[in-house]
């Protein structure tokens, strides 16, 4: 149970961390490579409590298949001893059979007393007493065959009632392993999810490591600061050459005046479908690249506004495929294409999902230090009034009227 718990709990500590925060606020490099560490630790952690459960579960299998074999084993000794008390109950009766026919023969014959003058007609006392003992010890032997075989079909029947017993306590262990084994399987797909959920965690770590040495950051070095230090985010622009909104940010209210769905993000279609390229809507990092939880492609990108002294995340969701040779950790420009138009995930059609947040998707940022601190971020703001892209992006006003340039 206390490893169950620990799977569980391991999984909705890193589901809730889907979107690790990948970059901080004066977040040096050395603190990134101790995430990826203590990522690996959790890994070997679950994979050594994965392999312990595999041993209960093949212990388990194993002591089940011992007890089928007793159980077989124990059938035919019933069936055996059955057999044996049948023959005995047969060799009884024939032994009965063989001391009635031995004293009717001795007793009675003819009507006349055989067994009297058997007796009588020895020559000497020594020939009385030895003619006396045989026929009594034919009898005595018959009668102690007899309880012989009585005493055996009662052994028998005492050990097919212990073998009965021994059935039922096989039965009982058997309810018990199932049940046990059950246990373990849940509990080994659940150190399987953990599993993935890690190894996720850690390639997604490795490369963000591997990109931060790659632009010169030493393990001492704040990002951002010391290192990858990111340009100004410059003028922001619409994230495709044509296209046109199909859903604007919004907020919607019940009749009772409370909000009952928010959307978020602008969602933008385009002739092109699938084949429209998707831009980042100004200069900036991408800080996730990667799957969310209903398994859409999605981009993430931060932009420092130096006029503004303002961090903004846009995040571009649905996406059908990355642009090649895009990675964690690079920076990006407004004119390099980061992926197409697609419907990955939860999605109705071919579209590009756009939000943009005054905020940062990492470790340093309170408000949006997390996927889900993302979202409530952006919720906040939208029910404060925040217009969403737009507020930073001129789109043409309206649904469906389109643009054929960025």
């Amino acid at each position: 149970m206390k490893k169950k718990v620990f799977g569980l709990t391991l999984i909705f500590a890193i589901i809730s961390s889907w979107f690790a925060p990948l970059q901080g606020h004066a977040i040096t490099l050395g603190e990134y490579e101790q995430k990826l560490a203590e990522y690996k630790k959790e890994a070997q952690e679950n994979k050594d409590s994965l392999n312990l459960t595999q041993q209960q579960i093949n212990s388990a299998n194993n002591q089940i298949k011992q007890l089928e074999a007793e159980r077989s084993q124990l059938i035919e000794e019933v069936k055996k001893l059955n057999a044996e008390i049948e023959d005995y109950n047969n060799k009884i009766k024939d032994k009965l059979e063989e001391s009635k026919q031995i004293i009717e023969y001795l007793q009675l014959s003819s009507g006349e007393n055989v067994y009297l003058e058997y007796v009588f007609k020895a020559e000497s006392t020594s020939d009385l007493i030895y003619r006396s003992a045989v026929v009594k010890e034919l009898v005595d032997y018959n009668n102690r065959a007899i309880d012989e075989m009585k005493q055996i079909i009662e052994d028998n029947k005492d050990r097919q009632v212990e073998i009965e017993k021994r059935k039922v306590a096989i039965s009982n262990n058997e309810e018990l392993l199932t049940d046990k084994l059950v246990s373990l399987g849940e509990e080994k797909n659940v150190l399987d999810l953990a599993g993935i959920k890690v190894e996720e965690q850690i390639k997604t770590y490795e490369d963000m490591v591997a990109q931060y040495k790659k632009l010169g950051c030493k393990s001492s070095d704040v990002i951002g600061v010391d290192c990858a230090v990111n340009g100004d985010a410059g003028i922001f622009r619409r994230p495709t050459k044509t296209g046109y909104i199909t859903q604007e940010a919004y907020v919607s209210y019940d009749w009772k005046g409370n909000v009952s769905y928010i959307h978020r993000a602008v969602d933008i279609g385009s002739r092109n479908s699938s084949s429209e390229k998707i831009y980042p809507v100004a200069n900036g990092r991408i800080v996730f690249k990667g799957y969310d939880s209903n398994g859409a492609l999605i981009v993430a990108i931060e932009h420092y506004v130096a006029s503004q002294n303002t961090w903004y995340t846009s995040m571009y969701a649905h996406l059908s495929s990355f642009a090649p040779n895009i990675s964690l950790g690079d920076y990006v420009t407004s004119d390099q294409y980061i992926g197409y138009m697609g419907d990955s995930g939860y999605s109705f059609g071919v579209h590009l999902h756009l939000e943009i947040f005054p905020c940062r998707m990492i470790l340093g940022d309170p408000n949006c230090s997390s996927l889900g601190n993302f979202i409530e971020y952006g919720k906040k703001l939208m029910r404060n009034g925040y217009e969403g892209p737009r507020k930073l992006i001129y789109f043409p006003n309206g649904l469906y009227n389109s643009w054929n340039s960025r």
